[in-house]
């Protein structure tokens, strides 16, 4: 996949470099934030459920939505709207969210939409260009091997923030992942409304792995819980997307 990108290795260690100063600007500041998506985002509103919460710890942040179900990020880009929304202004961050099976069974096709939209948003903003965030996607709960589909999601993701620079990775699928691993399949399944789209619990986990990914702080320090989740689940999403975030570290160290 590396041959597909031709971005200089120095300005990717640049940008590598500033992300950790990004995240605490963004403690300090008012953060617009951005996302096209489609219906793993739109379940539950994630967007209102990020904006309470960041509320909640003090911090200025709106994130707007443009929802289309059951696209792809390819199908955004080609929208006027969604492109016209990405391109109206300097966002801090853009949330770029890909059609549930797409990432594992289409790498490339993946890569490719990530990179037309880093491409595009470099040239409109060169000097301050929206930091992307991917929103890693989850196995489907009726899926014959978990761990497989989740595999090829996270070397999906590595591959596109390692030869994408400017793009991290907010590793949602590798959540689910755990509490697989952790809590077994009954709790697995708990993070279900069907065999791919989120419970409220779920899109809570989500709504910690992205505050700590924006703001670089620990999930643990979150205490907003919204209504519909009681506080010990909301505890445990926030200890797992804690945990989550610190093997994601040691996995993409490792594997590039």
């Amino acid at each position: 996949m590396a041959a597909l990108f031709k971005y200089h290795d120095m300005k990717r260690i640049i940008i590598t470099l500033l992300l950790p100063l990004l995240a605490i600007a963004a403690s300090a500041q008012a953060i617009d934030i951005l996302s096209l998506n489609n219906s793993l985002i739109d379940y539950n509103n994630q967007p209102a459920m990020f904006n309470a919460m960041a509320a909640a710890m003090g911090k200025d942040a709106r994130w707007q939505a443009r929802t289309q179900l059951g696209r792809t990020l390819i199908f955004h880009f080609n929208d006027p709207l969604s492109h016209d929304m990405a391109m109206s202004r300097p966002w801090h961050f853009i949330i770029l969210q890909e059609q549930s099976a797409l990432p594992r069974t289409a790498e490339e096709a993946f890569a490719q939409s990530v990179l037309l939209w880093k491409k595009a948003l470099l040239d409109k903003y060169p000097e301050s260009t929206p930091t992307i965030i991917l929103p890693m996607n989850w196995a489907y709960s009726d899926a014959d091997d978990i761990k497989a589909q989740t595999a090829k999601l996270k070397r999906s993701y590595l591959n596109a923030a390692r030869d994408i620079p400017g793009v991290v990775v907010s590793p949602v699928g590798l959540a689910y992942e755990m509490i697989y691993n952790r809590d077994g399949a009954d709790a697995f399944a708990e993070l279900y409304t069907d065999n791919r789209h989120p419970t409220i619990a779920a899109t809570y986990l989500a709504a910690c792995l992205e505050y700590a990914v924006i703001f670089g702080e620990s999930p643990e320090k979150i205490t907003f819980v919204p209504e519909g989740l009681d506080g010990k689940k909301a505890a445990h999403m926030r200890r797992i997307a804690a945990d989550t975030l610190a093997d994601w570290t040691t996995y993409s160290s490792t594997s590039r």
